[in-house]
């Protein structure tokens, strides 16, 4: 049984949470004996069983059809929209009815022999909006990297001169929220750290947090940690407490991250927070700077269910690498 992997695109065009748990996905495999590699698109040669697409697209329908008429096994993990109301719900049906090209998208899933989704809401959604059988749905979290369970020799809190601080990582962008939890940071005298990069397509939002930093004494902004360094591993363990304030996620790797070092998670209270690996959150009702400053007074008034650690050892390198082991192999009995 050979797999081989397939981007969603390119890495050097975009790279985020998405395209690093594939690679972690990859990496744990092959450490718990699965016979996987990356698609080299400019070898012939068909010496392999299974194709892992991440994520499905316009431009892998052709990796699909391809795959199936030599006989491949096609497995896909994807990341699916939560309907926070009823008109996103709407829109989907109208979609549905309404749109050759979403009919096309369903087509294209239909065809897929297994997916794999990070949680059981996202299975749900799976199964009643784009009709995957249940039996062909494998739920597996994303990756924690084991450094993360033990910590750093270094202090992050020494090396850049700080105290008490709130920490949020990921890219700088309006749906992440950072510009409102600067200000609410500002309105309550807590210093933040941000952990991320700046990316195409967020010009205007990107100058109004450089606008707004540059004004700031409240914030250290770092925006080249590599994943998993040590230096971002301490800034989790120097930490008060975690936030996210973001308005659209699916399973964030740096929640996850924070929960592995025992840390508090602020969230915005919005579907994809309430899945159990994020239990105990303290939830913001909105990602307006006054309902971010009132999670934190929640936080700082210790009036909350602590934080616990028990289901993030679902998210270890060893357990997810077992889980697609599996995944694979029950997908490729059913072929054969």
């Amino acid at each position: 049984m050979k797999v081989k992997v397939f981007p969603f695109q390119p890495h050097c065009f975009a790279f985020g949470g998405f395209e690093l748990q594939m690679l972690n996905a990859l990496k744990a495999s092959k450490n718990v004996g699965v016979i996987i590699s990356k698609i080299d698109y400019w070898d012939r040669s068909l010496d392999f069983d299974i194709v892992h697409l991440w994520g499905i697209g316009n431009h892998n329908y052709q990796i699909i059809e391809w795959s199936k008429k030599n006989q491949k096994i096609v497995v896909a993990s994807v990341l699916l929209p939560y309907f926070e109301s009823i008109s996103e719900k709407l829109k989907f049906y109208l979609r549905f009815f309404f749109s050759r090209v979403f009919r096309a998208h369903l087509k294209y899933f239909s065809q897929i022999d297994r997916f794999s989704v990070v949680n059981n809401e996202q299975k749900i959604i799976l199964n009643r909006y784009y009709k995957i059988p249940v039996f062909k749905i494998d739920v597996i979290p994303n990756i924690v990297e084991n450094k993360f369970f033990l910590k750093p020799q270094l202090s992050f809190k020494k090396k850049y001169n700080i105290e008490n601080f709130v920490l949020c990582t990921g890219n700088i962008t309006k749906r992440k929220n950072q510009v409102n939890l600067i200000k609410a940071c500002e309105k309550l005298d807590l210093f933040v750290v941000l952990i991320g990069n700046i990316i195409e397509g967020e010009e205007g939002y990107t100058q109004e947090f450089l606008e707004l930093i540059s004004k700031s004494r409240n914030v250290l902004w770092l925006k080249d940690l590599s994943n998993s360094s040590e230096e971002l591993i301490a800034a989790y363990y120097d930490c008060d407490v975690f936030i996210l304030p973001s308005t659209n996620e699916t399973q964030p790797i740096s929640i996850l991250e924070a929960k592995a070092v025992g840390k508090q998670i602020i969230l915005l209270d919005r579907k994809y927070a309430h899945q159990k690996y994020f239990e105990n959150a303290i939830f913001a009702k909105s990602n307006s700077i006054e309902d971010i400053a009132n999670a934190f007074s929640i936080f700082y008034s210790g009036s909350f269910n602590k934080n616990s650690k028990e289901t993030i050892s679902d998210c270890s390198e060893e357990n997810v690498g077992n889980m697609f082991k599996v995944f694979y192999k029950s997908a490729f009995s059913i072929k054969n």
